[in-house]
């Protein structure tokens, strides 16, 4: 378990294992009168040992009976990601009402106009009782937006209330780098307390996007760490189309996802399983099967037509470490077929096909980069 993870897990037993498995699950019953349950293929499903009263999984198999509402509260429903996910929601629960919150209300008027949403600032309505709160509850705004970032995440949480799902969008970059080996959603974690023993100071984006993590898994949300978010005009490749040479390693390896898969990744999450409720305190990861170093991602990007010849020369070390590969096999366990991806040939094959998707046609933002945003 990673030491920064306190996770309050009430995993649905059959959800809790890959599916077809008959493996037997041991039961307890826990001081609080909560129903525990441990086998030794659940480490990277449930990292303690607490689950819901009886009273609780009643109402979650309502739930799934439709007797729930579907209401959702986006905390970054002015970025990409944000905006997927309304639409994503709204198409699959018209009838939901749904809140875009953000920092300012330079986008309120799209907001309302385009994706038909409530809107509101940061940090939103101070609630006192259940009647206020939403079901659902997203937050997918970048670390780089806020300084008390783990306190607003917390704030979120506070507007939960605790019948539908919870979910945190954090990144891949918190697990520690290895050297061309893979890593899946068990892999170890960075930490303050051990980069401090290290002598290494972690970046301010990682201490965020930590704390953050602990405060939703104590509220008993979940977290799903995305790999480089992208779409045409968005991601790594268009900064380094900008920068047109970086002194890095060329053969290092760059984890993605598109952006629209991610935001579809997150609606199966927040779904639940479909089958016995929804997931609590769950760590999962959004990343493609196609990893790629960074020589021949932007080697794709300078064959795409769309970008007109421009690619990217690293001069780095190519012989220093390539980082790690990221692999999200067990979370493939968990949302089984009730996640999709669209662009599943990954990066490479995207733009060798054109670099065709739902962003192509408006062209470069004024603003192009990395990031949830």
């Amino acid at each position: 378990m990673h030491a920064h993870m306190h996770a309050f897990c009430f995993a649905h037993p059959s959800s809790s294992l890959p599916r077809g498995s008959s493996r037997s699950l041991k039961l307890r019953t826990t001081p609080r009168g909560r129903v525990a349950t441990h086998s030794s293929s659940q480490r990277h499903l449930c990292r303690t040992s607490q689950r819901p009263s009886l009273a609780t999984s009643a109402m979650a198999a309502a739930d799934f009976a439709g007797d729930m509402r579907r209401d959702l509260l986006v905390c970054g429903g002015g970025g990409v990601l944000g905006r997927l996910i309304i639409q994503k929601w709204k198409d699959e629960f018209p009838q939901a009402r749904i809140v875009a919150q953000t920092k300012s209300t330079n986008n309120h008027d799209e907001l309302q106009s385009t994706l038909g949403c409530e809107t509101r600032v940061t940090p939103g309505a101070i609630v006192t009782s259940n009647q206020e709160k939403f079901p659902f509850v997203v937050f997918c705004a970048p670390p780089s937006k806020t300084d008390d970032y783990a306190d607003e995440v917390d704030r979120a949480g506070q507007m939960w209330d605790a019948t539908g799902t919870m979910l945190f969008t954090s990144s891949t970059g918190v697990y520690e780098d290895t050297n061309g080996e893979e890593v899946d959603e068990d892999g170890d974690v960075k930490s303050v307390k051990k980069a401090e023993e290290q002598g290494v100071e972690l970046p301010e984006s990682t201490k965020k996007l930590l704390g953050a993590e602990s405060k939703t898994l104590r509220h008993g949300g979940c977290v799903l760490r995305l790999s480089g978010l992208y779409h045409s005009w968005r991601g790594p490749h268009t900064f380094w189309m900008q920068a047109g040479e970086s002194k890095t390693n060329p053969n290092a390896v760059v984890n993605m996802i598109h952006y629209e898969d991610a935001a579809s990744l997150a609606v199966a999450i927040l779904k639940g399983d479909g089958i016995n409720g929804y997931y609590r305190a769950r760590e999962f990861v959004g990343v493609e099967d196609q990893s790629a170093g960074r020589k021949d991602m932007m080697d794709a990007v300078a064959r795409c037509a769309r970008y007109e010849g421009k690619g990217c020369t690293f001069t780095g070390d190519a012989n220093g470490s390539v980082g790690k590969i990221m692999r999200m096999k067990n979370t493939k366990e968990m949302v089984g077929d009730f996640w999709q991806p669209k662009y599943n040939k990954g990066f490479v094959a995207f733009m060798d096909e054109g670099a065709n998707d739902t962003f192509a046609d408006a062209g470069p933002p004024e603003n192009v980069g990395s990031g949830h945003g």
